[in-house]
């Protein structure tokens, strides 16, 4: 076979996985800096020449075995990211297998794949629909590579794999690149796993607020200057400045941190809850406060909206809660990527327009051991569950040490326990704050110091707009946009392996319709080990799920 003829069998299988870097390929002049050279074994080897030095991409003895050790080095499942293509020989042994998700490929250097494929037929790995190329990409384009190629629910674990003759010569680059893939498998490993945990209560939550969520009308208007408790021991101290502070400010309470307040005689304006677990009534267990509206996500536990008398809803990152956003009835967005209600409340109050916002009793730790304010759920529920042999003390002591890396930070006057998760979400809300408009004031306590990194700031100088947080009209009964939904989701095409074939071959509509449950196939894939490696299967026991839940909630 000549080389025009390899070059043209390999640009045509490139153009029907990956048109763009086809064309670029063919734009792009060949490198002068590889030669080729045959293996004993007679295999074809590409070599950079650099600095007068010689560096072979493969054994130059066989690369062909060589490649076959890559499969007892590495997993032959989930999805795989070759950091360094060459000749692919360290590739190709993965295609036979059926477990194999996806194979995403990074590499530096255009001119250098073209003169590679200009040899050397990788036909059979390019026309694989498994098959993902990068060329050149920076930081963020590497970031928005791995998010729209991988989805843990449907491909599994993700694998990194060097090249190491390619990676050495490259060493910044994937350098760089192992540290965005270390930071994106720790971020989507989080979501998975919160996905994996809450996925199923998500969806039916909202199944079953929709007819509630059609007859919402109430609405907040802008505020200047906003108050956001957590529920914090350090709220027991700073009560008093709050009291001093309330007259001209709106209060946001966290849904925890209002029995609390109540306990010392402050009303809050509103409460936000975005727990999707039962356990989020017990908050509301000594009583909610008339004319309060209380304002939960679309995705909250439905036995809250028979709470309060002042309902509204918004919607969160949750993917059935954004379709229902988007086709049925337009609900104002909080941020919740943070994980706890108080970065969602400083969200809020943002959306408000507020230019000031005041954080009382917001420790992300457990100073002096306590978990709680005063007047938490937890009092209560301890209470009951005191004996002589355990007092309230030790059970709290006990609970907060569920967490059995939890570790303690010295302070003059007391001891202040920390975990991981909770350092997580200071950090997640100290990066939301840099990026707001409003000036954020974080009350002294004995929690962990917040950094609102004053000087973040100077770029946000525009007032914000005053709009009404509101919902819009609906464009349909709830039952018949639910009918609706389950019509598309009945009609959509019959899943099939490879997935990344499947899904490229779907609709945008079909898309979106896919997304919705992909929380719940996170749930499915957790507890089911036959879902490991068949994401065909995975997604068709999805659908069923989804379709009897639909089928039920319509019945009622």
């Amino acid at each position: 076979m000549t080389t025009d003829t390899i070059f043209k069998r390999n640009i045509l299988a490139l153009s029907a996985t990956n048109p763009l870097l086809s064309t670029y390929i063919t734009q792009t002049d060949s490198s002068k800096n590889i030669k080729f050279i045959n293996s004993r074994s007679g295999h074809i080897i590409p070599v950079i020449i650099r600095n007068g030095k010689e560096y072979p991409l493969h054994s130059t003895f066989d690369p062909a075995r060589e490649g076959n050790r890559f499969l007892d080095l590495y997993p032959h499942e989930g999805c795989l990211v070759f950091l360094g293509i060459g000749a692919a020989y360290h590739i190709l042994p993965f295609l036979h297998k059926k477990e194999i998700s996806t194979i995403l490929i990074i590499d530096k250097s255009v001119s250098m794949l073209k003169t590679i494929l200009e040899q050397i037929n990788l036909y059979h790995l390019l026309i694989d629909p498994r098959v993902k190329i990068l060329i050149d990409g920076d930081k963020e384009q590497i970031e928005d590579y791995i998010l729209s190629n991988y989805m843990p629910s449907l491909m599994g674990n993700l694998t990194s794999i060097p090249l190491l003759p390619r990676f050495n010569l490259e060493k910044e680059f994937f350098t760089l690149t192992m540290q965005v893939l270390e930071k994106m498998i720790s971020k989507i490993a989080d979501d998975y796993t919160v996905q994996a945990s809450f996925g199923k209560k998500w969806f039916t939550n909202t199944l079953f607020n929709l007819e509630i969520a059609q007859s919402s009308i109430h609405t907040l208007s802008p505020r200047k200057k906003v108050i956001v408790t957590g529920a914090g021991p350090s709220l027991d101290d700073q009560i008093t400045t709050l009291k001093k502070m309330r007259d001209d400010m709106f209060l946001i309470a966290s849904d925890t941190s209002l029995p609390c307040l109540m306990n010392y005689g402050v009303l809050p304006d509103l409460v936000l809850s975005i727990d999707c677990q039962q356990v989020s009534y017990h908050h509301f267990l000594s009583g909610y406060p008339k004319g309060i509206p209380l304002l939960l996500d679309l995705a909250s536990p439905p036995i809250l909206t028979r709470t309060a008398d002042k309902i509204l809803f918004f919607s969160s990152g949750h993917p059935f809660s954004q379709y229902v956003s988007q086709q049925w009835r337009r609900f104002p967005h909080i941020d919740t990527s943070g994980g706890n209600v108080s970065h969602a409340a400083v969200s809020l109050a943002e959306k408000l327009g507020a230019e000031h916002i005041y954080l009382f009793g917001i420790d992300f730790s457990f100073p002096e051991g306590k978990a709680y304010a005063r007047g938490t759920y937890l009092y209560n529920f301890f209470g009951a569950a005191e004996t002589r042999i355990k007092n309230t003390e030790s059970l709290f002591f006990s609970f907060i040490h569920k967490d059995k890396a939890i570790s303690k930070e010295y302070n003059k006057n007391y001891i202040r326990y920390i975990t991981k998760p909770m350092i997580n979400y200071k950090e997640r809300l100290e990066s939301a704050i840099t990026q707001l408009k409003a000036h954020v004031i974080a009350l002294p306590g004995k929690g962990v110091a917040i950094n609102v990194n004053p000087a973040s700031r100077q770029n946000h100088t525009e007032n914000n707009v005053n709009k009404l947080f509101a919902a819009g009209p609906n464009s349909s009964d709830w039952k018949e946009f639910l009918q609706s939904y389950l019509n598309g989701v009945k009609h959509l095409p019959r899943p099939t392996n490879p997935l990344v074939a499947y899904l490229s071959a779907l609709t945008p509509r079909e898309k979106d319709l896919w997304t919705t449950q992909l929380p719940a196939a996170a749930d499915f894939r957790k507890h089911s080990l036959q879902h490991a490696n068949d994401g065909a299967l995975l997604l068709q026991n999805v659908r069923s799920w989804t379709i009897e839940k639909l089928q039920r909630r319509l019945k009622r």
